[in-house]
């Protein structure tokens, strides 16, 4: 049962101290935690700059993703290998140039004949072969196109392989800071549900019992649950973590500590969707990574049919030899072949590279199709999580003009412990939404520039 009597001065006036204690408490907590946030209201005029902060910078994380990430790592070595391979395509139209030499030394018998007998013998030669093929039927040509968009093709995977794992890193190392600072705002509300527990307990207690027995169980419950969310927020931050030292190579079992990045409102979008699909189609390294492995395909699909004609070639030969009994010998040689019949096999032959090259081109049009979907879908989310952070900001003020109105309200007897859990959960949600407002709105604008084909910042970071 409540009591009806009024609380004495002295009584009194230890409420409303322990009152403001728990509310200047709150304060502080408040500062500490949205310390963060602040920095991300605090100006709106320029792209993201990184502050030089203690812990691993976002352009660290960058570097170390690029010097030890295996797809990295695998792309550019596959770029070298092509390179490697157009080079081989070119000579074949050099000349060869082989000497070789040899000596033996031995012994030789016959056991019948004119020749009966053992021999030794020591003979020594010298030769040089000197060879080019002067022209075929295209076969080399062919080669050589396919080894150069080979090369581009690879060069090109080797870049948009870069970049969307720089966009991976971008990802999920504002995800581990995301998930630090959603750390913080829980962290923050425990200590406040703490806070209007123990008021709550001390108010429903003798000698002051003002305050129903049922609101102490709803500010413990609130406390229980705030507790829970520390511990949910704690193996989000372990997991992101994990996540980010996996991307960029880390090898320590030491978690990294990430620096905070001092965060500003992104610029409007100075062009239309149609601009952005119209310059992603025509730049992004994936979609023309396709086109050369198409006119690749192309050319195979004419070595098939050349395989089934009447191929030929035309090959200058020269031969010094120096020995004991020395000559030269010099040569131009043509041949010609035509298969006539070869179990179906160079008919097969240019039906499957025919078909290959159909298939290619499919799926050129179905990429076209996916990267169409992911420039609008990268181009809104730029232009609407702009709009949400800015939102954010303000939800985020009016939150705490809320809470402190219901705590002070409490302090004067003139609210009740549901008003005041009430305004915690909007001030809890308020500055939630604000850190994940925030790293989606920097997310969005690395996820553009790979949509769009644009470099991403830090590709060109050594």
């Amino acid at each position: 049962m409540m009591s009806n009597r009024s609380p004495s001065a002295p009584v009194y006036k230890t409420i409303v101290d322990e009152a403001a204690e728990g509310c200047l408490a709150f304060g502080r907590i408040m500062k500490l935690s949205l310390r963060t946030l602040a920095l991300v209201a605090a100006s709106l005029a320029t792209l993201p700059a990184f502050a030089q902060s203690s812990g691993l910078t976002l352009d660290e994380a960058l570097t170390l993703a690029k010097t030890r990430n295996g797809d990295v790592r695998a792309a550019f070595l596959n770029a070298q290998a092509a390179r490697s391979n157009l080079v081989v395509s070119k000579s074949a139209f050099l000349p060869t140039l082989t000497p070789s030499f040899e000596h033996s030394v031995g012994q030789s018998e016959f056991y019948t004949g004119a020749q009966k007998g053992r021999n030794d013998f020591n003979t020594t030669s010298a030769l040089i072969d000197l060879g080019w093929r002067v022209l075929d039927s295209g076969t080399r040509q062919n080669a050589l196109k396919r080894a150069e968009f080979s090369l581009r093709a690879s060069e090109r995977t080797a870049t948009q392989t870069l970049r969307q794992v720089l966009f991976t890193v971008y990802n999920r190392y504002y995800d581990a800071l995301r998930a630090t600072e959603l750390l913080t705002v829980q962290t923050a509300t425990l200590e406040r549900a703490k806070v209007i527990r123990d008021q709550t307990e001390f108010r429903a207690n003798p000698p002051i019992e003002d305050v129903p027995r049922k609101d102490v169980l709803q500010a413990n419950a609130d406390f229980q649950n705030a507790r829970v969310g520390v511990l949910a927020a704690q193996s989000r931050v372990a997991t992101a973590l994990a996540d980010f030292k996996a991307i960029v190579g880390w090898e320590d079992r030491e978690t990294p500590a990430l620096a905070q990045p001092e965060t500003v409102q992104l610029p409007e979008l100075n062009y239309s969707l149609e601009d952005a699909i119209a310059r992603g189609l025509q730049q992004r390294p994936d979609l023309a990574a396709a086109q050369d492995r198409i006119e690749s395909q192309r050319i195979a699909v004419q070595d098939a049919r050349l395989d089934s004609s009447v191929r030929y070639s035309l090959d200058a030969s020269y031969r010094r030899a120096f020995a004991e009994d020395p000559f030269q010998r010099a040569a131009l040689t043509f041949s010609a072949s035509l298969p006539v019949y070869d179990g179906n096999r160079s008919k097969e032959l240019v039906k499957f590279e025919q078909l290959t090259l159909e298939s290619l081109r499919e799926n050129f049009v179905q990429d076209q199709r996916a990267a169409i979907s992911e420039i609008e879908s990268a181009y809104r989310l730029y232009s609407q999580n702009r709009e949400r952070f800015a939102a954010a900001q303000i939800a985020l003020e009016a939150a705490e003009l809320n809470f402190k109105a219901a705590t002070d309200a409490q302090r004067e007897g003139a609210g009740n412990v549901i008003e005041v859990l009430t305004a915690q959960v909007s001030l809890t949600t308020a500055a939630s939404n604000l850190v994940e407002a925030t790293y989606d709105m920097l997310i969005a604008d690395a996820q553009l520039r790979l949509a769009t084909g644009d470099p991403l910042p830090g590709e060109d970071i050594r």
